[in-house]
């Protein structure tokens, strides 16, 4: 198919989700059949290089790209049904990658040519998120990296200002911010910022966790400031490689713990880790991780503490090396369709063996 030969209309009701099923197949096959079109991909790049466009046209091309082929990643994420997403990764970034260009391609040559009056004066952000039980790889404009945990959500500039490179955080991310001593890299969440020139640190804040929140620093230097309530922030401390602090919003408390880094950023490399940690924290871990719900049967179990590994294990390994170095015993639901007719969650209730 020539990339040129495509339905405008078509995918601008993609970008809105618009489109019907068939339309919805349509595009997706489009994009499925630019997988292996070398020639296609070859030809669409060179016109983009050569094409030429106005700059507030070029941050809005990248908005609508960032949006479109994002949806089709997020598709591919809820066919996964496997729960070891990491090793299926690679296929769908190359697809997606390929997909990328020729639709930049396209969409640049009808905005070039006068066909679109999209046009913003304000900057242009754009959101991606992790769904449950996922992790998703991100880079960002200036050449950072970095990846979400499951069920969060990062939103960030199409462009960055001259000043700042500022994203905003809900949730989990792990952040490979690269070198500027001139602009620094700032992660703000619910209650905290995170201040960084060029390192490698993670980020916990989901919304829903009262005023925790966790920072934890690997390489570089971090400074951590608190939101006031006029909205500015206050520093309260500079982190070192290694430190993990968890940040308690209305206490103002801050707790720091030194050499225990990889423990906090190993889920990106598809491993969980506890360390002496309390049952309450082990199954926060697990839920976000395999995307299921847990219940404790008998409260006494919140008592014990693990020191356990997992890398990438199945959901039913890992609860069945939990029986096996615990007195902790369990029980998998059957899963039950909801008004929708997809599943609920699946559900795993925790009893003493005893």
């Amino acid at each position: 198919m020539n990339y040129l030969e495509f339905d405008k209309k078509l995918v601008e009701k993609y970008y809105q989700k618009k489109c019907t099923p068939e339309e919805k197949s349509v595009v997706e096959q489009w994009f499925s059949d630019l997988r292996n079109n070398k020639e296609t991909t070859k030809s669409a790049k060179q016109e983009w290089e050569q094409t030429s466009s106005e700059g507030n046209k070029k941050e809005l091309l990248a908005n609508i790209l960032y949006k479109v082929h994002y949806n089709i990643h997020l598709d591919e994420c809820r066919k996964m049904k496997e729960t070891r997403w990491l090793s299926r990764t690679k296929s769908v970034y190359t697809y997606i990658s390929a997909a990328a260009i020729v639709l930049l391609v396209v969409l640049n040559i009808w905005l070039w040519q006068g066909e679109s009056s999209l046009t913003f004066k304000e900057a242009v952000f754009t959101e991606i998120y992790a769904p449950d039980g996922s992790r998703i790889k991100f880079n960002l404009p200036d050449g950072s990296s970095g990846w979400l945990n499951s069920g969060s959500s990062l939103k960030f500039p199409v462009k960055f200002t001259k000043n700042e490179r500022k994203v905003f955080l809900d949730g989990e991310g792990y952040f490979n911010v690269k070198v500027d001593p001139k602009k620094s890299f700032v992660v703000s969440t619910k209650y905290y910022q995170v201040r960084a020139l060029g390192t490698s640190f993670n980020v916990q804040a989901y919304h829903d966790v009262d005023s925790l929140e966790e920072v934890t620093l690997e390489t570089g230097k971090v400074q951590l400031e608190k939101r006031k309530k006029d909205g500015t922030f206050k520093k309260i401390l500079d982190m070192k490689p290694g430190q993990h602090a968890t940040l308690d919003y209305f206490s103002s408390s801050v707790k720091l713990v030194d050499n225990e880094s990889d423990k906090y950023t190993a889920w990106k490399d598809g491993k969980l880790i506890f360390r002496n940690d309390p049952l309450e924290r082990v199954i926060k871990d697990l839920q976000r991780y395999y995307n299921v719900q847990i219940e404790v049967e008998d409260e006494q179990l919140f008592a014990y503490h693990f020191h356990a590994t997992f890398d990438e294990e199945t959901l039913f390994e890992t609860m069945r090396l939990l029986k096996l170095s615990s007195a902790i015993d369990y029980k998998i639901c059957k899963r039950k369709k909801n008004e929708e007719g997809g599943f609920q969650k699946q559900k795993i209730i925790l009893f003493s063996k005893n």
